[in-house]
């Protein structure tokens, strides 16, 4: 029986049935080996800059037969595909700044994509502002603790959103919404990273750092006081 982590079972989750899906920095092709073994999508794409794990996939591929449906690509992010070869899109693994870059890119690939599956591992405020200034919007975000670690799946379709407050922005606009299970934990950690920051900052005497202290210190309150909100 073939399994996946958590992690991707999430992403998985969010592919529509049907749909011909591109796994960027596939690593070991699972998503796309689950894919069609649970006859979610009748083709994938697994594509890799790195030869290593590109051939890790295709051992993969090969032992549970699905090398007839899961084509692999040896490339640099979204210059694999051609406009309109894949509907779906999952980029995960990966900084919200090299995500940003993949889609920047090729933005003739992205643009006829009808979803993005994101699941960016740091800078997810650039990353969100990113995708609404470019014609997409946020339908839905979910958080998952594994491992100690907590992930954010990401999910954007074309359309026109607009979302100015760079709180939301920083924390989620559907996981604020939807009031996730999880939102509390983000948030505390989102707190206590500024906190590092903040205490970095104290131990320089510098005018730059002082001003950057207080508005860190602003960001600090401003999570304190929602993370109390959803206390109560």
């Amino acid at each position: 029986m073939f399994t996946i982590s958590n992690r991707l079972k999430v992403l998985a989750d969010y592919v529509p049935c049907g749909s011909i899906v591109a796994d960027i920095g596939t690593d070991h092709g699972y998503l796309p080996v689950y894919l069609i073994l649970k006859g979610i999508s009748p083709r994938a794409i697994a594509a890799d800059i790195r030869r290593g794990p590109l051939e890790a996939a295709r051992s993969n591929v090969m032992q549970y037969q699905a090398a007839g449906k899961i084509d692999l690509r040896l490339g640099n992010g979204l210059q694999v595909l051609a406009p309109g070869e894949a509907d779906t899109i999952v980029i995960a693994g990966m900084g919200g700044g090299t995500i940003r870059d993949i889609l920047q890119t090729s933005p003739e690939v992205a643009a006829k994509a009808r979803r993005l599956i994101l699941q960016p591992m740091a800078d997810e405020k650039d990353l969100r502002l990113f995708l609404l200034e470019h014609g997409w919007t946020i339908v839905d975000e979910t958080l998952l603790l594994e491992d100690g670690r907590l992930y954010l799946a990401l999910v954007a379709e074309r359309g026109q959103e607009d979302i100015k407050d760079p709180l939301i922005l920083e924390i989620g606009p559907r996981l604020l919404e939807k009031k996730h299970p999880l939102l509390g934990e983000h948030i505390h950690r989102l707190k206590e990273k500024y906190c590092r920051v903040l205490d970095g900052l104290h131990k320089s005497s510098q005018q730059a750092a002082l001003e950057k202290a207080g508005r860190v210190q602003e960001k600090i309150s401003q999570l304190d006081k929602l993370e109390q909100s959803l206390e109560k």
